[in-house]
């Protein structure tokens, strides 16, 4: 399960992120940090809850990436949550 399993949820991120005025490369990286959500739960990213993501994002975080890498993964997540599955997550919110 390497991509988004839903191509219609991967075509309507793609557009979120580009009415986000993304360039490019930046929504390859968004696709990207989706994509290895994915792959850490194996599951479609509409049946995870807030819990498992901020259980992702801790994990994530633990593993030592860069600032600018966990901050990047995070606005990827928070873009496709809020905006593209519609779900108003706290632990989403800018800080």
């Amino acid at each position: 399960m390497n991509r988004l399993k839903s191509n219609a949820l991967k075509q309507q991120f793609v557009m979120d992120m580009e009415l986000a005025g993304l360039a490019v490369s930046s929504r390859r990286t968004y696709l990207d940090a989706v994509e290895n959500l994915i792959r850490y739960f194996w599951c479609s990213p509409e049946d995870l809850t807030e819990q498992q993501v901020n259980e992702y994002l801790i994990e994530f975080h633990r593993s030592g990436p860069a600032k600018g890498t966990y901050k990047i993964r995070r606005a990827a997540l928070r873009l496709f949550f809020n905006n593209t599955i519609g779900r108003d997550w706290h632990i989403l919110k800018k800080k």
